[in-house]
């Protein structure tokens, strides 16, 4: 997957639930904070799709904790 897909598909999630995302900086990766869980994104073109997949996962757990 492109990581410009990838994180496009965590701003609609973002944006959907009303989240908090912020940049963190980082050197080899991306670091955001989603509501206060730290979010990691490697920079590369490519992300491989179990990473993704792990990524997103990781996402909705950091949405799903903001619901309760």
């Amino acid at each position: 997957m492109k990581k410009a897909e990838l994180e496009k598909r965590i701003k609609a999630l973002v944006k959907f639930h009303d989240a908090e995302w912020l940049y963190l900086g980082g050197t080899k990766h991306d670091k955001y904070s989603l509501n206060g869980t730290v979010i990691m994104i490697p920079r590369h073109r490519e992300i491989g799709e179990s990473l993704a997949a792990k990524i997103l996962k990781d996402c909705h757990k950091a949405l799903d904790q903001e619901d309760n």
